[in-house]
């Protein structure tokens, strides 16, 4: 994982085009987002890369226009085919990170509605919040209905028609804002910001934007985005306060004249008045996507949320086989590190010579989603502790009640008083051939590996663990 350099656009607009393909984005929004942030957006943009690949993207910023102050949100996107392998998880942990240091106390992020996005939310501490439908139609091929004439003293123009003098827009922008559904209550205030990430932004198509008047004034409007080639989406659909009652509709028809095929609109839930975007008849619902919500990075001596459920099972797997599976009780899951316990899991006695593992052994294992490593807290039936075990593995996934580890070989011992600490199964890690199949995971269970007995030389292991 690392920042996003301005080279890795057309790469994040490819994972963005996969992963959430009712979206409009384009390589041109991602460095125009980036270059032209508000300060106190604290803006940043992270990169997942896997054998030279980007396969996932987040983007972490503060709600800096929001009424509520300390408002965070990120949001990370992997392309499919390369999830549930700890990328997510990384951005995520990440971005949280950087987020709190900036002075977010809540995280906001947006999950598809399926199974598996609520499991990876609810595994790392959100709970859910509103959610929005995204509404789909097929411009070129649909029956659209017939254009109505406006009501007397009622005219359609083109955004375009305000390229000398846009305020208005922005008056009418700023009306409407604070009514729209949202977790996160924002007011418009700064012009000039709004010129150069709205009006000047490179996705928005002012010939596209329709606004309403009514004898002359601003009274309702609906702003256009698109990716200049075949998708249009409704980026803002608002009605002003004196005026609703009713949207105007022939953006529809405007659009499909340009040659673009397919709008998107996202409407919220429950129902809202006519201020912000409906659904329109004859559209489908694309997809639904939930915004739930977290405490930033909560200190190490907040209280955990309950768990979920108390039992798990984990697999701990190597080079793609199943290593061994097992019952275990979660004891922690603070949305970055998961804590369980169970008894010594294989049969019978095993006798390293420095340590002897044996039935009755209870192992408090706790396993990072963002570090490629886990420690194991070894205690005999009677409480005695024997040490700690340490495998160099992928980072884990918990999802379904299965806790999924990826064991890469290296081991390291430190003994309960530490005065022994051991690295084990190097000559192994060597001839997995790890290091030319996937360089970078080979680097980084290295890495962690030296970190490891670095920590457990000087100080001991005990403090990771608190």
């Amino acid at each position: 994982m690392r920042d996003f350099r301005p080279s890795d656009a057309q790469a994040w607009t490819r994972v963005r085009r996969a992963a959430v393909p009712y979206l409009v984005s384009t390589p041109e929004q991602v460095t125009h987002d980036l270059a032209h942030a508000h300060p106190d957006r604290h803006y940043r943009l992270l990169v997942a890369e896997r054998d030279g690949e980007v396969i996932g993207t987040a983007q972490a910023q503060i709600a800096h226009e929001s009424t509520e102050p300390g408002q965070g949100s990120c949001t990370p996107h992997v392309l499919p085919g390369h999830t549930g392998r700890g990328a997510g998880s990384l951005l995520l942990s990440t971005a949280e990170e950087h987020l709190a240091q900036a002075g977010a106390a809540v995280v906001h992020a947006w999950v598809l509605d399926t199974p598996q996005s609520l499991e990876f939310a609810r595994g790392r501490g959100y709970r859910p919040g509103r959610s929005a439908h995204f509404q789909h139609l097929d411009l070129a091929g649909a029956s659209l209905p017939p254009l109505q004439e406006a009501p007397a003293g009622v005219e359609l123009r083109s955004g375009a028609d305000f390229a000398d003098d846009p305020r208005p827009l922005f008056e009418a922008d700023a009306e409407v804002t604070p009514d729209e559904p949202t977790d996160v209550p924002t007011e418009l205030d700064d012009y000039e910001d709004w010129l150069t990430n709205t009006w000047r932004h490179p996705t928005f198509d002012a010939a596209l934007t329709t606004v309403v008047l009514v004898d002359g004034r601003v009274a309702a409007f609906s702003a256009a985005g698109t990716d200049g080639s075949r998708t249009y989406s409704s980026n803002m659909t608002g009605t002003l306060r004196a005026f609703r009652g009713g949207v105007w509709r022939s953006w529809r028809r405007t659009t499909r004249c340009t040659g673009l095929g397919r709008p998107d609109t996202r409407t919220p839930t429950p129902p809202t008045t006519p201020a912000t975007a409906r659904c329109w008849p004859s559209t489908r619902r694309s997809a639904t996507r939930s915004a739930p919500r977290r405490s930033a990075m909560p200190a190490p001596s907040a209280e955990p949320r309950a768990p979920r459920s108390k039992g798990l099972v984990v697999a701990l797997t190597k080079a793609g086989r199943t290593k061994i599976r097992y019952p275990a009780e979660l004891v922690r899951d603070d949305g970055t590190r998961v804590t369980v316990r169970a008894p010594w899991a294989a049969p019978g006695v095993r006798d390293f010579g420095f340590v002897r593992f044996e039935p009755g052994d209870v192992l408090t294992e706790h396993y990072w989603r963002d570090r490629w490593f886990a420690v194991k807290e070894v205690r005999t039936g009677d409480g005695e502790l024997k040490g700690w075990y340490c495998d160099i593995t992928r980072p884990a996934v918990l999802a379904d009640g299965v806790l999924a580890v990826e064991d890469l070989d290296l081991d390291l011992w430190v003994s309960a008083d530490g005065s022994s600490v051991l690295r084990l199964d190097e000559d192994e890690f060597e001839a997995s051939g790890l290091a030319g199949r996937d360089p970078g995971a080979a680097g980084a269970a290295a890495r962690a590996l030296d970190e490891l007995e670095a920590l457990a030389r000087a100080e001991g292991l005990a403090g990771l663990l608190t």
